[in-house]
């Protein structure tokens, strides 16, 4: 009677979730699907403008696009300014990568003031770089030096690329309220202005239903994994001898999930920065998918090599 309810329950999420997908696919309107992407990656930044915008007349828009112009541009040249700093980082990466033997090592660190001094002149973390490389004693250490700066690039990569992208976004959506204020007639001017605020209002919308689905499906993937577990460690606690097989199972099911994180790549894809991930959602989506194939594979392996003893079995 238990394992009904709690089946019934399961069914129940899951036809919720399914309900909301369909209701947000019909409704979404894929035309207008990177606008949306756009929109969000602004909520995320920048919410003010989406608000502003919202609350814009065609008397008060041109104040609005002129403020956000400006606002942009400062953006964009400090953008520029980490530009510079990402690329400074790269090209001493690249240096210490070409440091391949023993003695390239040991020519680079016997030139390194000189070296510094040119590439570091613009560098804003400048001492902290010269002493890192400096603590370098020998050769079999660089790795750790290497893999320092690595990280501190890919961060500062990840966060440039975010914010570009942000700006890339809010550039476009200013340029459409910007278009809209210099058309000659009112009549147009409001039209537009309000098909504009529309759209924004369906954003917000939508992203509120977006994130109802993600929650029921999380909700779910959570109910259920627990009711897996739950029911199988109660197996094994009440009849371990002949069920200790459950336990091996979820053991390894563990370390694929483990090994799927591990080696999970923290370094963002354009897609990735595009949903908004940071590096440690990536590696749990890197490690679902490892975890999704490895259970594929097997599943796949275990149908085969069961129909293959099966045979053997059935000839004899």
């Amino acid at each position: 009677m238990k394992n009904k309810i709690v089946n019934i329950i399961i069914f129940a999420v899951a036809i919720l979730d399914c309900l909301l997908a369909l209701f947000f696919a019909f409704r979404f309107d894929d035309q207008k699907k990177d606008n949306f992407v756009q929109a969000q990656q602004i909520q995320s930044n920048c919410p003010q403008l989406l608000t502003d915008l919202q609350a814009a007349t065609t008397e008060t828009l041109p104040a609005v696009v002129e403020t956000y112009q400006t606002n942009l541009r400062n953006f964009n040249d400090s953008l520029n300014s980490v530009q510079l700093q990402k690329d400074i980082l790269y090209t001493y990466l690249s240096d210490l990568k070409s440091l391949t033997d023993e003695a390239k090592f040991e020519d680079y660190k016997a030139n390194f003031a000189t070296r510094a001094e040119s590439l570091f002149a613009k560098c804003d973390n400048k001492q902290a770089l010269v002493d890192g490389f400096n603590k370098v004693n020998s050769f079999k250490d660089l790795e750790s030096c290497i893999n320092d700066v690595e990280k501190q690039y890919n961060a500062m990569k990840q966060d440039y690329l975010q914010n570009r992208n942000y700006l890339k976004a809010a550039n476009a959506l200013v340029g459409r309220a910007d278009m809209i204020n210099t058309s000659a007639s009112e009549t147009k001017k409001t039209a537009d202005l309000t098909d504009l605020q529309n759209d924004l209002k369906a954003f917000k919308s939508n992203a509120k239903l977006e994130n109802a689905f993600i929650f029921v499906a999380y909700l779910l993937l959570g109910v259920t994994v627990f009711m897996m577990l739950f029911f199988a460690l109660t197996r094994i606690v009440k009849e371990f001898k002949t069920s200790y097989k459950i336990l091996v199972v979820l053991a390894l099911f563990a370390v694929i999930v483990f090994i799927g994180y591990a080696i999970g790549s923290p370094v963002l894809t354009p897609s990735a920065i595009k949903a908004g991930l940071s590096s440690s959602g990536f590696k749990m989506v890197n490690a679902a998918a490892f975890t999704l194939y490895v259970s594929l594979i097997t599943a796949l392996l275990a149908i085969i090599g069961t129909s293959i003893v099966s045979a053997v079995k059935n000839r004899k």
